[in-house]
């Protein structure tokens, strides 16, 4: 698909920030499943991932930056995020969708050395301003990298612009490509589901989710061309790439589908027992080695400088 379609495509699904909750919220808007990630990535319920990232670079000095890269920005909550903890210097964000781009430049008006441009994560234009070659102190993608089709492009350009002790942080989906769940994955999720009062799987429209199916391909690309088109590549890849510096795998294949458009419904107290059984389900089955990690947080370093072709 031309990036002109795709981005006709991406202003449809993600130009409009309320088309994500257009049916009822998402798992990572209750309270417990962030402080649940929080535990399974940095070790305490209270410190994010992001925090996480952000201790491992003070350990070693780096912080402040000069010039920090966010892949796939969205409508920019990472750079004011960001920006408010004065990590760098100057901030440079990119998207492929227009409409979320001027989203994200109106959310961030008024702060000083954040910068947003068109691009896209298939065909950086390495470069071209401002993507100067060995000029990011670190390269950031937040729920985005996911949307790459050509995931050794991406991570040979990114190598090129990170300054040679440069960091690489990722926190992703890395589950199936296109959503297409192993029947073990289903059967757990029927499973748990089986378990809950009807009310708790009523989206706000009051449609129950009665059963789980991997959506076919045709589905996903209808909503989404961009959508995991090769999730599946993002951890086995980046070895070749750079050095992998920390690994935290955070579940969510069972949560992450489960609360879907009913998230709302697990939000009063007299719900969190219900969504507490949930979360304990997923920590005994990975401690039991049966829970597919769909989700994970990598904190990678530039490799010593070598000759990175962005033509594969």
């Amino acid at each position: 698909m031309a990036d002109g379609d795709l981005s006709s495509s991406l202003d449809a699904a993600w130009g409009d920030p309320g088309t994500w909750v257009a049916n009822g919220q998402q798992w990572t808007h209750l309270d417990e499943i962030h402080r649940m990630i929080n535990r399974r990535v940095s070790g305490d319920p209270a410190v994010k991932p992001l925090a996480w990232f952000g201790r491992h670079m003070a350990d070693a000095g780096c912080l402040p930056l000069r010039r920090i890269l966010v892949l796939g920005c969205g409508a920019g909550h990472l750079e004011r995020e960001l920006h408010a903890l004065g990590w760098a210097r100057e901030i440079v964000a990119f998207d492929l969708s227009p409409k979320v781009l001027d989203v994200a430049r109106k959310n961030a008006a008024g702060l000083d050395g954040i910068r947003y441009v068109l691009a896209s994560m298939d065909e950086l234009p390495v470069g071209q301003a401002p993507f100067v070659p060995g000029s990011f102190d670190a390269v950031l993608g937040v729920s985005s990298v996911h949307h790459c089709s050509q995931m050794e492009r991406l991570y040979a350009s990114v190598a090129q612009l990170l300054t040679p002790d440069g960091w690489f942080y990722l926190d992703e989906y890395v589950g199936p490509d296109r959503f297409q769940y192993s029947q073990r994955h289903l059967a757990q999720l029927t499973a748990l589901a089986d378990l809950l009062p009807e009310r708790m799987l009523a989206n706000q429209n009051g449609v129950i989710k009665k059963s789980f199916r991997a959506p076919t391909v045709a589905e996903v690309v209808a909503v989404d061309p961009s959508e995991a088109v090769c999730s599946s590549r993002i951890l086995p890849l980046l070895p070749d790439y750079f050095k992998v510096v920390a690994t935290r795998p955070y579940g969510g294949s069972l949560l992450h589908v489960l609360l879907a458009d009913v998230a709302q419904n697990f939000q009063a107290p007299e719900a969190r027992p219900w969504l507490q059984a949930l979360m304990d389900a997923e920590d005994d089955l990975d401690r039991l080695g049966q829970l597919e990690h769909h989700f994970s947080c990598v904190i990678a370093r530039q490799r010593p400088h070598r000759n990175h072709s962005t033509s594969t």
